[in-house]
C-alpha cells in the first residue's frame, strides 16, 4: 500500500453577507429611532386633538390613538428585529473569523508536514515501503484535517440554526403590521393598515383598485402578466373600497372582456383572475343610486340569446368564476348575481338550443365541470336562500330549459333549489309555483304527442316532490285554477297550470301531499248550499272534485304518452331496418313476391315492421261519481245523516265541478296501433309487388 498525502479540506464560509447584514442592522436601528420619536409625539398634546370640537374631535382622537397603537407595536417589533439581526450579524462575523483562523491553521499544518517529509532521504522508497516516519506524518495530518472537518460542520450547522431562528423572529415581527413574513406580503400589510386607518386606507385601496382595472384591460397585457397581477391582488379583493373601485373601473364592458378571456385560460377555475373577479363582484359596495357603476355591472346582460361566439366565451368564463370561489361565501359572488347570470344563460340556451355547457372549454378544464347552469343551480342550492332561488325561478322562461335538461344527479340539486323558491313567503312563492306548473304543463296538448312536450321525464319526476311542497305552502295556485275552470274564466296559462298539476299527480306521494293540502283548504271553507248551484259550485266542493278530474286526466295522459313513445320506437326500428335490409325490387313475378314476403316475415319476427302494441290502460280511474261519493263522505260522513236535498245538491255540485275541470283539460288522444296480423301484412306485400310490376304488351290501357 502506498502512503499518499491528502488534499486540503475545503473550508467554505457560512452563507450570507455579514457586511450587508450589519448595514441592515444600522438601517433598522434608524427606523426604530424614528418610531420612538413618533410614539413620543403621539403621546403628547397631539393625542388630545387640541383645537378640534364635537364629533370631529372624537374622530380625530380615536384615529390618533389608533395610530399611536400601531406605532407602539411597530416600534416594539422593529426593536426586537434589530436585536435579533444584530445578534445574527455578530454570529456570522465570528463564524467567518473562525473559518479564516482554521484556514491559517490548515496552512501551517500542511507546511509543517511537507517540511518533515522533505527531510526523509529517499521519499519514494519510503512511500513504497510505508516507512514509519512517513506514515506518522500523514496520519497526523489526516487527524488534524478530520478535527477541522468536524469543527467546520458544527459551525455551519450552528450558523444555519441561528439564521432559521432569526427568520422566525422576523416573521413574528411582521405581524405588528399584519404581515406573515412571506414574499408578496405588501397587499396583506396594506389591508391590515387600511382596516385600522380608514381615513388613509380607503383612499389607498381605491387607488389600487383603479390601477388594477386599468392594468387588467391593457392591450399589451399577456395572460401570464394578467395572472401575476391578479395573484398579487387576491388579498385585497375582498376589501370593499378596493373591489368597488376595481368593479367601477372595469365597467360592464371590462367584466365581459375578462369573462371572455377566462374561457381560454388554461388554469380554468384556478385562475387568479377568476378568483379576483369573483371576490370583487361579491364584495363591491352597491348604493341606492340608479346610476351606481357597480349596480350597472352587476345587473348588466353579458350573455345574449341571439349571439354566438362572444356569448359562448363569456358563458365559459362565467363557469370559471362560479367555480373559483364558492358563491355566497366570503370571496365569492353574491347569490343574486348568480341567479341573474343563471337567467341569462337559460334564456340563451332556450333560444338557441345550445347543448348544456357548450362553449369554449379551457384546455386544462374538466368538460363535465364547466357547465355554468349546473354551477348556478349548485350554488343556489348550497346558499340555502329563498330570494336568489325566487329570482331564478320566478322567470317563467327559465323553467322551460331547466325542465328540458338532463342532470347528472337526476335533478336532485335542482329540486333543492325549487324547494327554496316555492317555499318563499307571500306572492314570491306563488309566482314560482305557478311558473313551475305552467312550464310542466306546456306542450301537453290534446293530441298528447310527446314531441310537443320538451320536459325531460326524469327531471319532472325529480322535481315533483318539491313542487308538491310548494302547492301545499301556496294552495291558492291550485284552488284558483280548479275553481275557475269554466270556459269563460279559463286562459291558456291556467290550462297549462291545470295540466302541470295533473302530471305532478303521477308521482303518487306528491299527489297525496297535494290532496291533503287541498282537502284541508276545502274543509275550512263555508258550505252555504243555498247560495250556490251546479253552474257555480261552492269552492269547498269544486276543489276536491276538480282535483279528482285532474288525477283522471293524468292517468289517461300517462297511457297516451307511453303509446306515443312505443310508436316512435317502432318507427325508428322500421327506418333502421329499411336502411340496412336488401329487398331486390328489380325482381318481378314470383321471385319478387317471394322476396317481398320473406322481407315482411323477417321484419315482423325482428320487430322492425313498425308495428307496436300497448295493451290495456291499467292506470287508476276516477269519475264524476267518485267525486260525488268523496264529497258526501267528507261533508255528510259515513252515516249519511243529512236531508236528502242536501245530499243531492252536494252530489250535483261535485259532479258538475268534476265535469268542468275535465272539459278544461280535455282528453288525451292515443295513436292507433297498426294491424298486427301477419297474414294481412303478407297479403299487402304481395299486392304491393303486383302493383309495382311494369305493364307489357303495348298500347295505353
Amino acid at each position: 500500500m502506498t502512503v499518499v498525502v491528502p488534499d486540503r479540506l475545503p473550508l467554505e464560509l457560512p452563507p450570507g453577507n455579514a457586511d450587508a447584514l450589519s448595514e441592515l442592522v444600522r438601517d433598522v436601528a434608524g427606523a426604530a429611532f424614528h418610531l420612538t420619536v413618533l410614539r413620543g409625539a403621539l403621546a403628547g398634546p397631539a393625542a388630545c386633538a387640541a383645537g378640534w370640537l364635537g364629533e370631529d374631535a372624537v374622530a380625530a382622537t380615536t384615529q390618533t390613538a389608533a395610530v399611536a397603537t400601531l406605532v407602539g407595536n411597530a416600534e416594539a417589533a422593529v426593536m426586537t428585529a434589530m436585536r435579533r439581526l444584530s445578534a445574527h450579524a455578530d454570529r456570522l462575523h465570528e463564524a467567518r473569523r473562525q473559518v479564516a483562523a482554521w484556514e491559517r491553521e490548515q496552512e501551517e499544518d500542511f507546511a509543517a508536514a511537507w517540511g518533515r517529509l522533505s527531510r526523509i532521504e529517499d521519499l519514494q522508497a519510503a512511500q513504497m515501503t510505508n516507512a514509519p516516519e512517513l506514515v506518522s506524518v500523514v496520519e497526523e495530518l489526516l487527524g488534524a484535517e478530520d478535527s477541522r472537518r468536524r469543527r467546520h460542520a458544527a459551525l455551519l450547522a450552528d450558523v444555519a440554526d441561528d439564521a432559521e431562528a432569526t427568520a422566525c423572529v422576523l416573521a413574528d415581527c411582521c405581524g405588528a403590521v399584519g404581515g406573515s413574513g412571506a414574499p408578496g406580503d405588501g397587499g396583506r400589510v396594506v389591508t391590515y393598515l387600511a382596516a385600522r386607518l380608514p381615513g388613509w386606507g380607503d383612499v389607498e385601496l381605491a387607488g389600487r383598485g383603479r390601477a388594477l382595472s386599468e392594468a387588467l384591460l391593457g392591450d399589451a397585457m399577456r395572460p401570464a402578466e394578467r395572472q401575476a397581477l391578479a395573484e398579487s391582488a387576491l388579498v385585497l379583493a375582498r376589501e370593499p373600497a378596493f373591489s368597488t373601485a376595481l368593479v367601477a373601473g372595469l365597467g360592464a364592458e371590462g367584466v365581459a372582456a375578462l369573462l371572455a378571456a377566462l374561457s381560454y385560460d388554461e388554469v380554468g377555475a384556478r385562475s387568479a383572475v377568476a378568483r379576483v373577479l369573483a371576490a370583487a363582484l361579491g364584495s363591491a359596495t352597491v348604493t341606492e343610486d340608479r346610476d351606481d357603476p357597480v349596480r350597472r355591472v352587476l345587473t348588466a346582460t353579458y350573455v345574449h340569446p341571439g349571439e354566438d361566439g362572444p356569448s359562448e366565451d363569456i358563458a365559459s368564463g362565467m363557469a370559471a368564476v362560479l367555480a373559483a370561489v364558492t358563491p355566497g361565501r366570503p370571496g365569492g359572488l353574491r347569490l343574486d348575481t348568480v341567479a341573474d347570470w343563471g337567467r341569462q344563460l337559460l334564456r340563451r340556451e332556450r333560444a338557441q338550443g345550445v347543448v348544456p355547457g357548450a362553449g369554449a372549454v379551457p384546455r386544462a378544464a374538466d368538460a363535465s365541470a364547466v357547465d355554468p347552469v349546473r354551477l348556478v343551480v349548485e350554488a343556489l342550492a348550497a346558499g340555502g336562500a329563498t330570494g336568489p332561488a325566487v329570482a331564478l325561478l320566478g322567470d317563467r322562461a327559465a323553467w322551460d330549459t331547466l325542465l328540458a335538461r338532463r342532470w347528472g344527479d337526476g335533478g336532485v340539486v335542482l329540486a333543492e333549489v325549487i324547494r327554496l323558491g316555492v317555499t318563499a313567503p307571500a306572492q314570491a312563492g306563488v309566482v314560482v309555483v305557478r311558473a313551475g306548473l305552467e312550464a310542466l304543463g306546456t306542450g301537453l296538448t290534446d293530441d298528447g304527442d310527446p314531441e310537443n312536450w320538451t320536459v325531460n321525464k326524469e327531471t319532472a319526476a325529480a322535481v315533483s316532490g318539491a313542487l308538491a311542497t310548494g302547492i301545499a305552502a301556496h294552495v291558492s295556485v291550485a284552488t284558483e285554477v280548479l275553481v275557475g275552470a269554466d270556459e269563460d274564466r279559463r286562459d291558456e296559462g291556467s290550462r297549462d297550470v291545470l295540466r302541470g298539476l295533473a302530471y305532478l299527480t303521477l308521482d303518487r306521494p306528491a299527489a297525496v301531499a297535494v290532496g291533503q293540502a287541498l282537502g284541508d283548504w276545502a274543509t275550512a271553507r263555508p258550505l252555504a248550499l243555498d247560495a250556490s248551484s251546479p253552474a257555480a259550485p261552492l269552492p269547498a266542493l269544486a276543489v276536491p272534485a276538480g282535483y279528482l278530474a285532474v288525477q283522471e286526466y293524468a292517468q289517461r295522459l300517462a297511457h297516451s304518452l307511453r303509446a306515443f313513445e312505443l310508436e316512435d320506437v317502432a318507427e325508428d326500428r322500421r327506418l333502421v331496418w329499411q336502411g340496412f335490409s336488401f329487398v331486390p325490387t328489380e325482381f318481378f313475378g314470383k321471385a319478387g313476391d317471394v322476396l317481398g314476403v320473406l322481407d315482411v316475415v323477417a321484419s315482423r319476427l325482428l320487430g322492425t315492421d313498425g308495428s307496436w302494441e300497448i295493451g290495456a290502460d291499467r292506470g287508476l280511474r276516477f269519475d264524476r261519481e267518485d267525486a260525488a261519493d268523496a264529497a258526501l263522505d267528507r261533508v255528510v260522513g259515513p252515516a249519511g245523516h243529512a236531508p236528502a236535498e242536501v245530499v243531492d245538491e252536494i252530489a250535483r255540485q261535485s259532479r258538475a265541478a268534476f265535469d268542468r275541470v275535465a272539459r278544461a283539460l280535455g282528453k288525451p288522444e292515443e295513436p292507433i296501433p297498426p294491424d298486427a296480423s301477419l297474414g294481412e301484412a303478407i297479403k299487402d306485400a304481395v299486392s304491393g309487388q303486383a302493383l309495382s310490376r311494369p305493364r307489357h304488351g303495348g298500347g295505353v290501357p
